[in-house]
């Protein structure tokens, strides 16, 4: 039989010594929303003040279990539905805990971004929200972030995103219009105006004077399809390019001052 006894003796323990910041005591908390039990770990939830200050809320002085203790003694969150808090804590531990060695991080779908970073923002889950954020923003179309940046006061990502609608060939449809309101449809409509491209005299069956092609042109012939004056050109060289940096430099310009402005038409 071996002399090597692999079960520690009570001296052995007592001579260990405990590295506070790799000896991690991490309890298990347990929540009831609706009718639905969660088991959360602790330090997560106290990654928020809201939580923290329910948890530091004064003890009682008779024989009652503290909540959050057991099934039996949950914490009870009103105010939310089983369904959002769920997805909330999938956020929250794939905020923390990404992916397991050799494996991709959790694809987390848009609708499961939304909720779990509402409710972040409402309990002051700041690490959560900065986690989240990028990957909302990769998610969204323009319209969608403009909507959330509006929600949630993020001014980074105004800007982009008006830029994009006021550059894009599809007009502004009916839903959206009445989405963006009536000042961000002005100022879209405005610079889309301001901004757009000069018009191709290589189209088929048109041509264009100088003033509506806005080209140099070195040869004329016919009338003008859009004004239907002036004389066409069958060839010319373009006097600016409308997509260029210049451009588009001074298109952001204008909506970074109307951002600047509050939003609002002038």
């Amino acid at each position: 039989m071996s002399d090597i006894d692999p079960t520690p003796t009570d001296d052995k323990l007592l001579g260990s010594k405990r590295l506070s910041a790799f000896f991690v005591e991490d309890p298990l908390i347990v929540i009831q929303v609706e009718s639905t039990l969660f088991k959360v770990h602790k330090r997560l939830l106290m990654k928020s003040e809201t939580f923290l200050d329910m948890h530091k809320a004064p003890e009682t002085t008779d024989d009652k279990p503290e909540e959050g203790s057991s099934p039996d003694h949950p914490i009870i969150l009103d105010s939310v539905s089983a369904s959002d808090f769920e997805a909330f804590l999938t956020a929250l531990y794939a905020g923390y805990h990404p992916s397991l060695p050799g494996q991709p991080a959790p694809k987390l779908q848009t609708p499961l971004l939304l909720t779990a970073s509402r409710l972040a923002h409402k309990w002051n889950f700041s690490d959560l929200q900065i986690y989240l954020l990028p990957l909302i923003e990769e998610a969204l179309g323009d319209l969608d972030r403009i909507m959330f940046a509006r929600e949630f006061t993020i001014q980074g990502w105004l800007e982009p995103a008006y830029k994009n609608l006021c550059q894009r060939s599809k007009p502004i449809n009916i839903e959206e219009a009445r989405k963006l309101g009536i000042d961000a449809l002005l100022m879209i409509s405005h610079m889309r105006e301001q901004f757009r491209p000069p018009k191709s005299a290589n189209e088929s069956k048109a041509t264009y004077c100088q003033s509506c092609v806005g080209a140099e042109c070195m040869y004329w012939s016919g009338t003008c399809t859009s004004c239907g004056g002036g004389t066409a050109s069958s060839s010319y060289n373009h006097r600016v390019d409308p997509q260029g940096s210049s451009t588009s430099t001074a298109l952001s310009a204008k909506i970074n001052r109307w951002v600047a402005d509050g939003c609002v038409w002038k």
